[in-house]
């Protein structure tokens, strides 16, 4: 960590209430909820500057007997304002810790440094520096081009995202689907299409209600999008089931990735508003791509193995290890899981 970041970590520290720390977990908030909160600082930061900017301006350019009198923002530490104190904290949560907003922090940095250099050397003799104030001007404009730019990004990623769970919605699942079979034949390398359901979900809404309902379908999102593989996707297909795509996955790893999540469910009960206890479970099937099969026709087989894991008793893993054989009377052909 830069002598900067230590220097905004402490200030945000001596600022409570100026910026709130995020989940650094996507289960501890939901992902919907999490690019929200990202979309607002992003708002705030941008309102911030243009008046911090205003601000330096008018503290440069006018008498010394009509100056607005100075602030905590005016000049200072690199992180002294609202939006440092909230990249300071919240640096480490994996929707912010990506290239485009630590660039931002870095243009962000740049022109706090700027205007303390201006300001500094004005309050020796008055003066203000050309070629300093032309710098504070071209990263003011980044700043605010970079901030746009994220802002477009975090827009178009919720309208993909479903609102109750925070996973991919069908719609953007469809399109991906379809460039990952594209790209597994291209390459030739293995990839699964797993649907999850809850168990007795049904009963859950009846006996405690739908907002219970939710709070089980929020959880287990969460668990999901917390325990895949980094470059794995969830998507909400449906009522309370979810689809995972597994890249770069045979169906051996993709069963081991698949028990892990059915265990962490199944060990993660959901505790209601009133103190209730549900416990939770869910039933896996999955199928791998195939060159001859449809994207529809893959979804197909793994619920059919999903079908083979209710019949089994619920709360099981089955997968396919041939769906393109020939097709057997009974369970689904070679469905049980290795893990």
């Amino acid at each position: 960590m830069s002598d900067s970041q230590n220097r905004g970590a402490r200030n945000s520290k001596a600022k409570p209430g100026s910026s709130r720390k995020m989940g650094e977990s996507i289960a501890e908030v939901g992902m919907a909820d999490a690019e929200r909160d990202i979309l607002a600082e992003l708002d705030k930061a941008l309102s911030e500057h243009i008046s911090l900017l205003l601000g330096w301006c008018r503290r440069l350019t006018l008498p010394a007997g009509k100056q607005p009198p100075a602030t905590a923002h005016d000049h200072s530490e690199d992180h002294d304002c609202d939006f440092g104190a909230w990249y300071a904290l919240n640096r480490h949560n994996r929707l912010i810790d990506q290239p485009a907003m630590h660039a931002l922090a870095t243009t962000h940095e740049q022109l706090h440094a700027s205007a303390r250099r201006l300001l500094d050397g004005h309050e020796i003799d008055g003066s203000v520096d050309e070629a300093e104030f032309e710098m504070l001007s071209l990263r003011a404009e980044s700043f605010f081009a970079q901030l746009r730019r994220l802002e477009r990004a975090f827009r178009t990623a919720r309208s993909d995202v479903d609102p109750l769970t925070g996973t991919y919605n069908r719609q953007t699942m469809l399109g991906d689907l379809g460039n990952e079979r594209e790209r597994s034949v291209r390459t030739d390398t293995p990839t699964a299409i797993a649907l999850v359901d809850l168990d007795h979900f049904k009963a859950v809404n009846d006996t405690h209600g739908h907002q219970a309902g939710d709070l089980v379908l929020q959880s287990v999102a969460g668990i999901l999008q917390s325990h895949v593989r980094p470059f794995d996707k969830v998507y909400r297909y449906g009522g309370e089931e979810f689809l995972i795509c597994l890249p770069n996955a045979d169906m051996k790893q993709s069963a081991r990735v698949l028990e892990r999540l059915r265990r962490v469910i199944e060990a993660s009960p959901v505790t209601l508003n009133d103190g209730t206890i549900l416990p939770v479970t869910a039933s896996i099937g999955a199928a791998p791509m195939t060159k001859t099969r449809t994207i529809e026709q893959i979804i197909e087989k793994a619920d059919q193995a999903l079908y083979a894991a209710k019949e089994g008793g619920r709360n099981k893993v089955r997968v396919w290890r041939n769906p393109d054989g020939p097709k057997n009377t009974g369970k689904t052909d070679g469905s049980k899981s290795d893990a």
